[in-house]
């Protein structure tokens, strides 16, 4: 009899972590985000095509704080102050300058969120661990067509509700996977960091009068 009951006990208890843990919602992450000073990581993003088996990878760094962000690449450079951005590639030799609401910036998880409150809906939650630290991975489903990507995936940290991967398909079938890493939330920044002084002999191509 102690053994049984030893057994349902076991079964019973095995069954509450799933259902113990606090539910975590897209408007508490965007909280986080929206708390903090800023954000500074290294980055590898993986494109895939769903007709071509190859995918295009690319690593950098980001910096983020509000509507303003910074993302540096071996390719390219991309800055935005909130206002203007500013887009250079060394090597066509060209800086590209618009303004930042109707330039077609880069995907951050904070500009995912903000693009989130009425696009996407959270179909599951389940708890996952990467790189040794606690994670809940949010799965998202698209609620609108305007919406750029059909699915989403989302793992955040459950210390700060901070995202260290964004996964997501859109509606051609195309994948985006975007890993953070050496993340450090709050570093020090300047308006500097997020302006861009064109280097010289460089063309400059100035869409914002058009």
């Amino acid at each position: 009899m102690t053994r049984r009951l030893l057994f349902v006990v076991v079964l019973l208890v095995s069954a509450l972590p799933a259902a113990a843990q606090p539910s975590m919602t897209l408007d508490d992450v965007r909280s986080a985000y929206q708390a903090l000073d800023g954000l500074e990581a290294s980055f590898t993003q993986v494109v895939g095509s769903a007709f071509a088996s190859d995918s295009s990878r690319i690593e950098g760094t980001v910096l983020l704080a509000g509507d303003r962000y910074r993302v540096e690449t071996p390719g390219q450079v991309v800055v935005t102050d909130g206002a203007t951005t500013w887009i250079y590639s060394p090597a066509d030799e060209q800086v590209v300058i618009d303004s930042a609401d109707t330039s077609d910036g880069p995907i951050t998880p904070e500009t995912f969120l903000d693009a989130s409150a009425q696009r996407y809906e959270v179909t599951d939650q389940r708890s996952s661990d990467v790189d040794g630290t606690p994670h809940v991975r949010l799965s998202l489903a698209s609620t609108t067509s305007a919406s750029r990507f059909q699915e989403a995936q989302l793992w955040v940290r459950r210390s700060d509700r901070i995202v260290t991967r964004l996964r997501a398909t859109d509606r051609e079938g195309a994948t985006f996977d975007l890993r953070l890493r050496d993340l450090q939330v709050n570093p020090p920044l300047t308006d500097s960091t997020f302006s861009f002084r064109p280097p010289e002999d460089v063309e400059v191509v100035d869409l914002r009068g058009e």
